[in-house]
Parts: C-alpha cells; sequence; structure tokens
C-alpha cells in the first residue's frame, strides 16, 4: 500500500540520510533555519521542487497552492494564508530570491481554461481560487485563439506565472526590496516529460532551458 511505502521510505531516511545529515539537522534547530529562496510551486505531486533542485534541508521556504498562484495583495483582516507565508519569507526570514514555478499538465489551470469545475457540485473553495487566474486566461485565449489546445494550455500556465510575478509587486514590501536591490523575482516552468526547468526572461517574456 502507498502509505507503508512511504512508512518504510521514512525508516530508510533515518538510517541513511539523515545520519548523514545529522549535523545539518542540529544547526538548523540551535540556529534556526535561514534560507535564501522561497519556491512557489503547485501542489501536484510531480512538480515537487525539492526534488527537481536537489536541494538541502534548511535551503528553500516552500510554499504550495494549487496552481502555483500568487493572490495580489489584500489585507483586510481574513485568512490568506499564501501571503501570510509571502510575509514571513520577506519581512522575517529576509529571503533574497522569490521562485514562482509553474508545471506543464497543471490540472488546476486545465480547468481554469475549460471554465470547468466539476459543475460547481463538489466546488467549495477551488473556483474563487483559480479566478485569481482570470486575467491569464483572457489573454492568452486572445492571443492564441484558434490554436491547438495543448499550446494553448501550455502558453496558459506560462501567463499564469507572469501574472502570479505581477501580483508580487502589489505587496509593498515586496516591491520596495526588489526595487532596492535586496530580493529578486524569477518565474520558473517545469516540463514533467524531459525534467528540465525553463526560467522566464521579463524583458522578452519569453521562457528558455534554465541549464
Amino acid at each position: 500500500m502507498p502509505l507503508k511505502k512511504l512508512i518504510s521510505g521514512h525508516k530508510n531516511f533515518l538510517k541513511g540520510r539523515f545520519q548523514q545529515d545529522k549535523k545539518l539537522y542540529e544547526d538548523l534547530v540551535e540556529k534556526g533555519q535561514s534560507p535564501e529562496v522561497m519556491i512557489i510551486s503547485c501542489c501536484d505531486s510531480r512538480a515537487d521542487p525539492v526534488l527537481i533542485t536537489e536541494a538541502d534541508p534548511g535551503s528553500i521556504f516552500s510554499l504550495r497552492n494549487v496552481a502555483n498562484l500568487v493572490p495580489p495583495s489584500h489585507p483586510d483582516g481574513t485568512r490568506h494564508g499564501s501571503s501570510a507565508a509571502l510575509e514571513f519569507a520577506v519581512r522575517h526570514l529576509k529571503v533574497k530570491d522569490i521562485v514562482v514555478m509553474g508545471h506543464a499538465h497543471c490540472g488546476g489551470i486545465k480547468a481554469l481554461y475549460h471554465g470547468d469545475f466539476d459543475n460547481q457540485e463538489h466546488v467549495d473553495f477551488i473556483e474563487p481560487w483559480m479566478s485569481i487566474a482570470n486575467e491569464a486566461r483572457y489573454t492568452t485565449l486572445k492571443k492564441f485563439e484558434g490554436e491547438p489546445e495543448e499550446k494553448i494550455l501550455k502558453e496558459l500556465e506560462m501567463e499564469s506565472i507572469r501574472n502570479s510575478l505581477k501580483n508580487l509587486r502589489t505587496f509593498r514590501w515586496i516591491k520596495s526590496a526588489e526595487e532596492e536591490g535586496k530580493l529578486g523575482l524569477h518565474g520558473w516552468h517545469f516540463d514533467i516529460e524531459s525534467g528540465r526547468l525553463y526560467a522566464l526572461n521579463e524583458k522578452s517574456g519569453e521562457f528558455s532551458p534554465l541549464v
């Protein structure tokens, strides 16, 4: 069973990787975490940023949500999990870079494209959450009208990343940190088939292989 496999993997972790990195974990407890990079990625089980980058424990402050979206700043006193994570990363941990990492074959993006959320029968939270990317949807459909669905979906995944970067800059403390040269904002797209990351050049608006 899947859960038993995870438990078995944890046993291997305790005997292997944890023993190898025991001093590192001790330091992370004694000194606390001080990651320099925050990665905002999708909950999708196929797009784990730690696995993709082979990051060490304590090196990434990770935020995962449906479709790796960043909402615009809206401090209204209600519950904003993603915004709270951003605030902690930037204002308290002082991360130096924020990466928005999208990926191919994103289910949230596909549902956004089709405007189909199970006909609303079993959806309480997904549709309003995905509405964050409505502007990206409109822009993509207008630009690539008549193109094959596969191409439109890929372009929408990438446009959503651009939109999230735009939304990041609506947080005053992110915008000011970037303007002061203390914070870099980046867009990545993970292609599952090839295993490659593609990075956004914001000047050209295009994605190209990271390595």
